[in-house]
């Protein structure tokens, strides 16, 4: 009988190296965006007090929070997002400086049905500001987001965004019971996915009157424009194109209370938000009870990535950019010089540990998306040169040994 192999957990992954150095080249590009900013980084444990995490998220949060006993049996639970952990940090350290701005990117977990650009543990890259109730700080959020994804030069995003208290108080005008906001807002949340006419018909099952819809829009447009010119204004002041007012966002979360907003690739609408968030000013408080306005957003980035890596945009990645190759074991003293001065001219390199055929060496080189070979053997030695081949363009030259950093780089950069 045949040895089972170990099994990944379903909903888990492994990140083997070209993905890895991706994902770690995005997570660099956007933590530089965030600093530049004004986000100061932070850092909080996986497991939170199930006290603190519980009844945040809504029932379906409830369903989806892994939550435990742990051996001394107090109720513990992996951390659903990032947003809560930081509001016990606000109140656990008040001697922040307000407003605080800070920006997270770590691991966080539901249990979820697996499916396409969705996992049980996934990344979230988030920035906050806590304590200012101002709009401009909405306004930066979204700036600082929208900055993030120009960097990673992913194509065009576009900025969808509303207002809970505006829709709150469009449905009170319409005399839609709390209770029965709750169900009308899930559903005409889909109306990206499922597209007006089925969320109609979901409606009508639900026990909606079939002019609501219309008399909600209509009430929207009149009661949201002093609100949406603001908000535009603001964006189009910090240079943001692209964004629309969506009367039918509502975002999943119960903790929002003001201005909300997600991203989403142009060209892959299909994979949903990338990024979301909005205000929440009732979430934190302090230790009077009193509440701390705060606002953020987070990136998806496994979601943004199964889109990225769909549309090519992702390039393959290798840890070394050069492979010094070995042809004479009589020669390794040399090729560890060579490894050592490319190094400390800041070139990324490996060499090959025992000596083989080129065409075996060229595969691995291959295999590891190496951009150049050094080829140095003993003909090469005695003339102190050294063949450099551009693995991608499929070009050589021959180059002295003292010109070989400066030859590589050019390849290169």
């Amino acid at each position: 009988m045949a040895k089972q192999l170990p099994q990944l957990l379903k909903g888990f992954r492994d990140f083997l190296p070209q993905e890895q150095m991706a994902r770690k080249k995005i997570i660099s590009k956007i933590s530089e965006v965030f600093e530049r900013f004004g986000f100061a980084p932070l850092d909080t444990p996986a497991l939170e007090y199930y006290e603190l995490l519980g009844g945040k998220y809504g029932d379906e949060g409830e369903k989806l929070m892994y939550k435990f006993k742990d051996q001394g049996g107090r109720m513990v639970a992996l951390r659903y997002d990032l947003t809560v952990p930081l509001s016990r940090v606000v109140v656990n350290y008040p001697e922040l400086p307000k407003p605080f701005k800070r920006y997270q990117i770590a691991s966080v977990w539901r249990a979820e049905n697996p499916q396409k650009g969705r996992y049980r543990e996934f990344m979230q890259c988030d920035a906050d500001i806590v304590g200012s109730d101002s709009i401009v700080a909405d306004a930066e959020v979204v700036t600082t987001f929208a900055a993030a994804f120009k960097a990673l030069e992913i194509g065009e995003v576009k900025v969808r965004f509303n207002d809970r208290r505006l829709v709150d108080q469009v449905l009170g005008k319409l005399k839609v019971s709390k209770k029965q906001a709750v169900g009308f807002l899930r559903t005409i949340d889909k109306i990206d996915k499922l597209g007006k006419q089925k969320v109609l018909e979901l409606l009508k099952d639900e026990g909606f009157d079939k002019k609501l819809m219309e008399d909600y829009e209509s009430a929207m447009d009149a009661l949201g424009k002093n609100f949406v010119e603001e908000f535009e204004e603001l964006l189009g002041s910090f240079g943001v194109a692209n964004i629309e007012f969506d009367k039918y966002l509502a975002r999943g979360l119960d903790y929002y209370t003001g201005t909300i907003f997600e991203f989403v690739l142009k060209d892959k609408p299909e994979f949903g938000s990338i990024a979301g968030g909005g205000r929440y000013d009732n979430l934190i408080q302090d230790g009077k009870g009193q509440s701390i306005p705060a606002v953020g957003c987070s990136i998806g980035l496994d979601r943004m990535l199964a889109a990225l890596s769909e549309m090519g945009v992702i390039a393959p990645q290798t840890a070394a950019e050069v492979l010094v190759m070995n042809l004479d074991k009589n020669l390794t003293a040399e090729y560890l010089n060579i490894c050592t001065n490319l190094r400390e001219a800041n070139i990324d390199c490996e060499f090959y540990y025992e000596p083989a055929k080129l065409d075996k060496q060229f595969k691995f080189a291959q295999a590891k998306n190496i951009q150049v070979a050094v080829i140095y053997g003993p003909n090469e030695a005695k003339s102190r040169k050294a063949n450099v081949k551009n693995l991608v363009e499929k070009k050589q030259v021959t180059v002295d040994l003292e010109d070989l950093a400066t030859e590589i780089k050019s390849m290169l950069w």
